[in-house]
């Protein structure tokens, strides 16, 4: 028993410790894209009941310093004012599409968006995000000077008031961090779906995996990854914000509905992160459970969170620096008191239970 938790743990520091010797901490921005070679960039965006959280978004598309955009804006079945207020804009580069009521959900709200642009280039994001006015552009230039065919960047919460609201924001961080961490290695296995562009032909023909609600980024991800290159924009000017759960009922859905896609995984680098950053939570709990029976356990407890934390808060470190964000020091220590437990749980959850997402249950 002792020398399988002594593995797990040894493989998980030195995943860790891979993602802190490849970390950028930030990528020079590439040229920008001369404007009369610029591609068009279709910005697709599927919404539904965002009244609140559009007119941020919207206005921070119509201000992209990157001007050859077209907006697509498709409309999945909102109850709310989100079609009103997508309509009150007067931007001829705006296309507002309302779905028909057999197109149901984000990823055939996305697939329409995608039939009813025209660029070379999309450009996707969320409905309650903020993207900042260099973002478009940067993404683009990085795509040309690096010949990739999908590029990805960071993205962040937006609010980190509050105890709650900074431990959710340091995991996201933490999450993000081991994505972007893992373009570094030559080995994409995770992006977020709030901030990625891609050429048109790859959307085209990638499987999304419609057997799973969420996952459109990831599974993109990985299918590019086998054909083309891909990269990650470690540049601030790339940092999109987006809404964080606003209550733990709100935040353990979400990770659920993450959780959920991971049994679509052929990436092998993938299953092997989710793998071992569930079996180190499982180490934790099973040596903390065997102590309460045997006390020599609590003292392999004992080592093994020492070793966890000390590459942990190593790799935040790096993460903490980039998205300047060195106050949320202080989550550190409870998120790694709740963080077993909470990985265990997510992932047992997502085998049963299905959570309501924008008053749908999602699927797998």
């Amino acid at each position: 028993m002792i020398i399988a938790l002594a593995i797990v743990t040894i493989l998980y520091s030195l995943l860790i410790l891979a993602f802190c010797y490849n970390w950028r901490d930030e990528d020079n921005i590439a040229p920008s894209v001369p404007v009369d070679n610029a591609p068009l960039v279709s910005v697709i965006v599927a919404f539904r009941n965002e009244e609140k959280n559009l007119p941020a978004l919207i206005d921070s598309l119509i201000v992209q310093t990157y001007k050859k955009c077209e907006f697509i804006l498709v409309n999945d079945h909102s109850d709310d004012g989100s079609l009103s207020v997508a309509k009150s804009y007067d931007d001829s580069r705006i296309k507002l599409i309302d779905a028909p009521n057999e197109v149901v959900g984000k990823k055939a709200a996305l697939r329409l968006g995608y039939e009813n642009s025209t660029g070379e280039i999309l450009y996707f994001t969320d409905a309650d995000c903020i993207v900042k006015n260099k973002c478009i552009e940067t993404l683009v230039s990085r795509m040309r000077a690096e010949n990739c065919a999908m590029m990805c960047g960071p993205v962040r919460y937006s609010d980190t008031k509050g105890f709650f609201s900074g431990l959710v924001q340091l995991e996201f961080l933490s999450l993000t961090g081991s994505g972007a961490a893992g373009f570094f290695m030559n080995k994409p296995f995770m992006c977020n779906g709030a901030n990625f562009a891609v050429e048109r032909k790859i959307y085209a023909e990638a499987d999304l995996n419609t057997k799973y609600s969420s996952g459109d980024d990831v599974f993109l991800l990985h299918y590019a990854d086998k054909k083309y290159k891909v990269g990650f924009a470690q540049v601030a000017d790339c940092i999109v914000e987006t809404k964080a759960p606003g209550n733990l009922a709100e935040f353990f859905a979400q990770r659920v509905r993450w959780a959920s896609k991971a049994g679509g995984y052929k990436n092998p680098f993938a299953i092997f992160v989710s793998s071992i950053v569930f079996l180190m939570a499982v180490a934790l709990l099973v040596s903390f459970v065997m102590g309460c029976i045997q006390p020599l356990y609590f003292l392999v407890f004992a080592c093994l969170l020492f070793m966890k934390n000390a590459v942990d808060m190593y790799f935040i470190v790096y993460v903490l620096h980039f998205y300047r964000c060195g106050r949320l020091w202080w989550a550190t220590i409870p998120l790694t008191i709740v963080h077993p437990l909470y990985i265990v749980s997510v992932a047992l959850a997502a085998l049963v239970y299905k959570p309501m997402w924008k008053g749908r249950k999602i699927k797998a």
